[in-house]
């Protein structure tokens, strides 16, 4: 029986390679910043039905009849003729083709002979603008030789992605022995990774190898908003899916409305990045220092130094690392006076330098750095700092910039603050907020909004209102932890994130105190009959309870954020319903 079945399917097999029946379609695989295509994905489909019931169960047949190499070739060869049929659609010179190719094919040399730049000329294609999608359905033994022929193509041109990494066979050897230009994430990582702390950290995990190695990632399978957003907000680059464009046989973008949307988007996380890195990051006050080898004679970097009064020191860089610092008024004091010259003027620098000295890296926050320098010895407390990325020199701060950065931070901070409680704004709750999501602890983050706080506006007036205000952003300040922060949306509203998981007992009292302090601005009839009348918003006079807090919340215990703009949406429709019910909500 299973005999027969076999032959059936090898007839199949035979049928749509003799004769053709394959024809492709496209899918667009787009970059998550701004919605542009980046290029597409040749994807195969059989143009006749009852061969096969999926594109799977064919190439599964072609690899146990060893024909895996006849239907790959008609597979290329329709995805190029439509390709060339397409030219207004396709810019050969830029837009990127993805290409399907078994590691087995790949090292074959009928594959090796047949796919060169003499070929692609005739479909209007650069082999520069081919990539080929190192893909498997089954563990691949020898390495060596598909890293041998993964060399041979790209001295010819060709780019590489290793597909489905994530899943059972595209491991982290492969991709450390071939360095491949792109790295696509298998579907089954990228569902619902939002959801599982799992995925979510081994996507963080790639995104920072990709920060550090060049080679770029493309998740696949993107089907919802949150997915999407969640992406982009991590660091991955490009991304298709069902909820971008599905697989055409036109060349296609994405639908512009999500493209602009996107646009915008990126935009946006973009500025914030830059905001970021130049109001809090050591790195974007540094500036680039004079360097000298260890060797160096001390005479000649001292007339370098008096010839150009603007330079603030030197430092002695080997091998990428700073050993030593000198500031331009220890150096001059060393070798000036009576002797000073004399005794060193034939030194080597490294005999004068200090070899103990400050050094962070460049995505360490300015106020943190601040703290470091005033804690050094009186001697070296106007020592300039040495800046490094992943432990390599790259510049150096004055302590003289280093003030001024940490300045410009207060000056920044006290321009958002609302101005009426001194509490961080909008755009610095964002920043917070946005941190929580890609970072990997535990975080609470709170939504404080008043429940009845215009009808006691007013009846009593927008000096007691404030001061209503004034007591809730005190005791959020007071309860709030050290590494806990505070901010004020506007009006009534505020947010505090808390590091951790935060139990149950914080939100009531949270509540007890507000409601305790503010009470006591209420006359003592309101008070004890528990409200004022107030017109409402028909002119009719009503009853409005005493003011107190609706408080709802939001944590990572049981899997990740998502994007910011799922974490406020959350924390809005429940504060919508909290106040609706008149309960807590959380």
């Amino acid at each position: 029986m299973t005999q027969d079945i076999m032959i059936t399917q090898r007839e199949k097999l035979e049928t749509v390679i003799e004769q053709r029946l394959i024809y492709p379609v496209y899918q667009p695989i787009v970059s998550l910043r701004d919605g542009k295509v980046l290029g597409y994905e040749a994807l195969s489909r059989v143009s006749s039905s009852g061969l096969f019931d999926n594109i799977e169960e064919m190439f599964r047949c072609a690899e146990r009849e060893e024909k895996i190499w006849e239907l790959e070739q008609v597979c290329r060869r329709a995805a190029l003729r439509e390709i060339a049929e397409q030219k207004e659609y396709f810019d050969g010179q830029k837009a990127r083709l993805f290409i399907n190719v078994n590691p087995k094919v790949l090292r074959d040399e009928k594959f090796q002979a047949g796919f060169t730049g003499e070929y692609l000329e005739r479909y209007g294609i650069k082999s520069e603008c081919v990539i080929f999608e190192i893909t498997e359905r089954q563990e691949t033994e020898n390495e060596e030789e598909i890293k041998a022929a993964v060399e041979h193509y790209r001295k010819q041109g060709y780019h590489i992605a290793i597909d489905d990494v994530g899943s059972a066979y595209s491991g982290l050897n492969r991709i450390c022995a071939l360095m491949p230009e792109y790295i696509k994430l298998d579907i089954g990582l990228v569902r619902d990774f939002y959801k599982e702390p799992a995925k979510l950290a081994m996507i963080k995990g790639l995104v920072e190898f990709s920060t550090h190695s060049g080679v770029l990632l493309i998740a696949e399978g993107i089907e919802c908003r949150q997915e999407l957003d969640m992406l982009a907000e991590i660091g991955v680059q490009f991304g298709q899916g069902y909820f971008l464009a599905r697989p055409d046989k036109k060349l296609r973008g994405i639908n512009e409305e999500l493209r602009r949307d996107m646009e915008e988007r990126g935009r946006q996380r973009h500025e914030m990045e830059i905001a970021n890195e130049e109001s809090s990051c050591i790195k974007g006050i540094m500036i680039p220092s004079f360097t000298v080898p260890s060797d160096a004679k001390a005479e000649n970097v001292l007339s370098y130094i008096k010839e150009n009064e603007d330079v603030p020191g030197l430092c002695v860089v080997e091998k990428g690392r700073a050993t030593g610092i000198l500031t331009r008024e220890k150096l001059l004091e060393k070798m000036g006076g009576r002797y000073g010259f004399a005794l060193h003027h034939n030194k080597q620098i490294s005999e004068l330098v200090e070899k103990r000295f400050l050094e962070v890296e460049g995505k360490t926050a300015i106020n943190n750095v601040v703290e470091q320098a005033l804690e050094r010895e009186r001697e070296n407390l106007y020592d300039f700092i040495v800046i490094n990325d992943n432990g390599r020199y790259v510049g150096v701060v004055t302590v003289q910039n280093l003030l001024k950065g940490s300045m410009k931070i207060a000056v920044n901070q006290a321009k958002s603050a609302n101005p009426l409680t001194g509490l961080p704004g909008n755009k610095v709750i964002e920043q917070k907020i946005r941190h929580c999501i890609t970072d990997q602890e535990k975080h609470t983050i709170f939504y404080f909004d008043l429940d009845n706080f215009k009808a006691f506006n007013d009846v009593y007036g927008f000096g007691k209102g404030d001061e209503v205000i004034r007591i809730l952003a005190d005791i959020l300040r007071q309860n709030a932890g050290q590494e806990d922060f505070v901010g004020h949306i506007g009006g009534d509203d505020f947010v505090m994130i808390c590091k951790g998981i935060i139990p149950i007992v914080f939100h009531e009292k949270i509540r007890t105190e507000f409601e305790k302090r503010a009470h006591t601005l209420y006359t003592e009839e309101d008070r004890r009959r528990g409200g004022t009348f107030a017109m409402n918003r028909h002119g009719v006079k009503e009853f409005y309870p005493l003011v107190s807090v609706t408080i709802v919340a939001v944590s990572n215990e049981a899997g990740p954020f998502g994007s910011y703009e799922n974490v406020t949406e959350i924390l809005a429709a429940d504060k919508k319903a909290a106040k609706a019910q008149n309960r807590f909500v959380s």
